[in-house]
This record gives structure tokens, C-alpha cells and sequence, in this order.
């Protein structure tokens, strides 16, 4: 077989791969297994066919594009006779569905880039066992309609940045469908607004240009799209008087939570070596800002998998924080390597500077949210990886661009690739073996039923 042949179906086998693990992580996860109580929402949807008031329950106060398309799935499955819980596992379905399709949109963005078969095979390994990314798909809750909708969002992004490069007339197509998934993310989490730069600097661009005719029929897209985008807000403006509020503002469960106060928080320290003695949250770590981001995205940390009372599991839970570790040596690695190369980058045009520098900012800035949560809330609930997860998939796509001329060969691509798919696999297959002793010890309750 010839070596473009392997690599294609290595490619392939690895995106098969990340679709079971997403899947088999699914099956097995209870549909009530989660950080918090989406299905109260949801069954709130379905009840009324209305939005609930923003101090109503816990996580009232979220946008409403997740619950009503929820809600409605729920009310077809519940027509059909079934039990609650069936229904209930169809709504869990949605954002396993929706990983994998980010997976394949994945390896769609890296295609644009001029990138090696074996570059593209790494990256793919990464995003096809990050655990955050497994963890936050197999749950029912919004987080993942997010993630989604901002891959999506970049990858039309791009599409646009090549119509205004086309020497044809500039077709508003694209610019329709970004504004479309924009949209989406901006009424599935508060901090989706942050997607708005995608089509504002696009906007900035035809100014620039000044091509009046294709800029003023953008800008009917625009408008509608920044009303209908921060509508949601300003309704609830209307009912709470504060401006992004939060279930914070109605209820204090999480007064008691440590660290607890500003002073108590560490923004500086990071706390591997905690981690590694005892893997899960504990008082060691959980004041730690990089250490609580860092556990959250490689490991099962607040455990909802995997409990700390099976000793097996934390052996997992260090093999999960080593390979961390590795990543994050890697991507630094190459990063300053390429920077210090940086004569090598060559931008054709501003546009193109652009299109590379847009996506930065935007994933910087979805790593912003959890640090300006913890500002104004500090507890360890307030420091998810999860915020900035859309962030995390973006930046890994723009890294594999920035470091594709930094040389690294075949061999440790194939290494690295092997464990990756190697630790997601032992991961999930742990989860899949433990799941039934882990739902009686989790760190939190399995939510009720509605």
C-alpha cells in the first residue's frame, strides 16, 4: 500500500475511532449525569413551550437555542409511547452527534491548510480523544451546542474570506450561513456573543475595500443578526436589571464552595505534583486556576466517570495528567520554535493575516471567560475548561498551521498519534468497565428525572 493510501486510511480509522469513543461514552453515561440540572429546563420547555423566567431554576437564566430544540425532540420521542428515559437518551444524543461532526469539520479546516498527511493524522489524534471534548459531548446541557456552533462558525469564516478574495462578485452566501451559526452560539451561552468578530471583521474587511454595493447588503445580514444576537440579553435585562446575568445572582449554593473568596484563589501556581498524588479535586488543588483548567481538560477531575474510590481509576487519572504534560510540551514547543522562525511565516496578503489572527483572537478570548467567571464568582465550579473548550478546538487548528514549516518528523507524529488514541481508548474502555460502581460515588447527584 502506498504511503498516501495508509495515511488516508489511518485518517479515516482515527475519525471511526473518535465517532465510538463518543458513542460508547454516551451509552453508557446516564442521561441525568451531569454538572448541572439541564434536564429541569428542558422538561420546563416542553411543560410551558415558553422560556422560563431567568430566576425560575439553576440554569434558567441560559439562552434558550439548546433547551427548545431539546425540549421539541423530547416532545416528538414522548409522542411515540416510549419511557421517559428513552426520551431522555434521545436528547442526550444531541451533542454526541454533534462531536462527531465537529471531528469531521476538524479534519475539513485542516484539509485548507497546507499541512503534511502526518501533521494532519496528530491533530486529528488530539481532538479525537481530548477528554474535555468526550466529557462535555456525552452530557445533556449547552455547552456543546457552543462548541459546535463555533467550529461551524470558523469554518464558514474561512469560506467567507475566500469569496471577498474571489475575483467574481462577492457572494453573500456564506456570509449568510456564518451569521446563521453565529447566531446559534450567541443564544446557546452568554459567551457565545464572542463569535460576533467572526462576522464583524468581515464587515471591517468590505469597509476597507470600500465595495459599496456587496457592503451594504452585508449589512442588512449584519444588523439583523446583532439584534436577534444580543435579544435574548436584553430581555432578560428587562426582567433581572443586570446585564449577562448569572444563576448566581438568584441563589447562593455556591456561597459554601472554596476557595470562596478572591484572596484564597491562586492565578500563578500550578500544582502537578498534587495531582498526581491525588488526581481528583481536592483541597490542594481546587484553588489553583491552571491547575483546576489543566485537570479539567485532560481528566475526569470533578469525577462524573470514574471515582476516586476505585483504585484503578487514579491510575488513569496520572496517566491522563502525564500525557497533559506531553501535549502541552509539544505545543509549546513548536510554538516558540516556529515564532522564533517567524521569517518563515509568510501572510500573501492583510487578508491573509486576517484569516489566521482572527481565529487567534477568538479562541484567546473564549480562555478569558473562565478567568473573568472566577473574578466575579471564586469558586472551583467558576474554573471550567468547559467555557473554553470552543477556544481549545480553534486553537488547535490555528497552531497546526503556525508550526507547519517547524520540522518534526514522521516518526514522533506516529508516536505521539499512537498515544493519544492509545490513552483515549484505554480511558473510555476504564469508563465503560467502572460506570456502574462510579454512578453511586459521584461528586455530585445524579439529577432527578423529570
Amino acid at each position: 500500500m502506498q504511503k498516501k493510501s495508509l495515511n488516508r486510511v489511518i485518517i479515516i480509522s482515527i475519525l471511526v475511532i473518535g465517532a465510538i469513543l463518543r458513542l460508547t461514552l454516551f451509552f453508557v453515561s446516564p442521561p441525568n449525569n451531569s454538572f448541572d440540572d439541564h434536564l429541569e429546563v428542558v422538561n420546563i420547555y416542553a411543560n410551558t413551550l415558553r422560556q422560563p423566567l431567568a430566576s425560575q431554576c439553576w440554569e434558567c437564566y441560559q439562552p434558550p437555542m439548546y433547551y427548545t430544540i431539546s425540549a421539541a425532540i423530547y416532545k416528538v420521542i414522548s409522542y411515540t409511547n416510549t419511557t421517559s428515559i428513552i426520551a431522555w437518551k434521545f436528547v442526550q444524543l444531541i451533542n454526541p452527534i454533534l462531536s462527531i461532526i465537529v471531528l469531521i469539520l476538524y479534519h475539513k479546516l485542516l484539509l485548507r491548510f497546507s499541512i503534511s498527511d502526518t501533521r494532519k493524522i496528530l491533530y486529528l489524534s488530539f481532538i479525537a480523544v481530548l477528554p474535555i471534548d468526550l466529557f462535555t459531548s456525552s452530557m445533556i446541557g449547552n455547552d456543546y451546542f457552543l462548541v459546535f456552533a463555533s467550529v461551524v462558525s470558523f469554518f464558514y469564516f474561512l469560506k467567507s474570506i475566500d469569496d471577498i478574495n474571489s475575483k467574481e462578485k462577492t457572494s453573500y452566501n456564506n456570509f449568510v450561513y456564518l451569521s446563521i451559526f453565529v447566531l446559534i452560539g450567541c443564544l446557546s451561552k452568554q459567551h457565545g456573543l464572542l463569535l460576533l468578530i467572526f462576522p464583524s471583521i468581515i464587515m471591517l474587511i468590505l469597509f476597507v475595500r470600500k465595495v459599496k454595493i456587496t457592503y451594504f447588503t452585508f449589512s442588512a445580514v449584519y444588523i439583523l443578526l446583532i439584534i436577534l444576537s444580543f435579544s435574548n440579553e436584553f430581555s432578560k435585562y428587562k426582567q433581572t436589571g443586570r446585564f449577562i446575568v448569572s444563576n448566581q445572582d438568584f441563589y447562593d449554593y455556591a456561597v459554601g464552595q472554596f476557595p470562596g473568596s478572591l484572596e484564597n484563589v491562586e492565578f500563578t501556581s500550578f500544582r502537578i505534583y498534587s495531582l498526581l498524588q491525588k488526581p481528583f479535586i481536592s483541597n490542594q488543588t481546587a484553588a489553583s486556576f491552571p491547575t483546576e483548567i489543566f485537570a479539567r481538560t485532560f481528566f475526569d477531575y470533578e469525577w462524573r466517570f470514574l471515582s476516586p474510590n476505585i483504585p484503578f481509576a487514579n491510575i488513569v487519572g496520572r496517566l491522563a495528567y502525564i500525557l497533559g504534560i506531553l501535549w502541552i510540551i509539544y505545543f509549546l514547543g513548536t510554538l516558540f520554535s516556529a515564532i522564533w522562525k517567524r521569517k518563515q511565516i509568510k501572510f500573501q496578503s492583510n487578508t491573509h493575516k486576517i484569516l489566521i489572527y482572527t481565529p487567534i483572537l477568538v479562541g484567546i478570548l473564549f480562555f478569558t471567560v473562565p478567568f473573568i467567571q472566577t473574578l466575579r464568582y471564586p469558586y472551583f465550579s467558576s474554573m471550567k475548561a468547559t467555557f473554553a473548550l470552543p477556544g481549545i478546538i480553534i486553537l488547535l487548528i490555528t497552531h497546526a498551521y503556525f508550526i507547519r514549516r517547524v520540522k518534526l518528523s514522521d516518526k514522533i507524529c506516529f508516536l505521539l498519534s499512537f498515544l493519544n488514541i492509545s490513552y483515549g481508548v484505554f480511558l473510555i474502555y476504564s469508563i465503560y468497565s467502572f460506570m456502574p460502581f462510579t454512578v453511586n460515588h459521584l461528586s455530585g447527584p445524579l439529577w432527578p428525572i423529570p
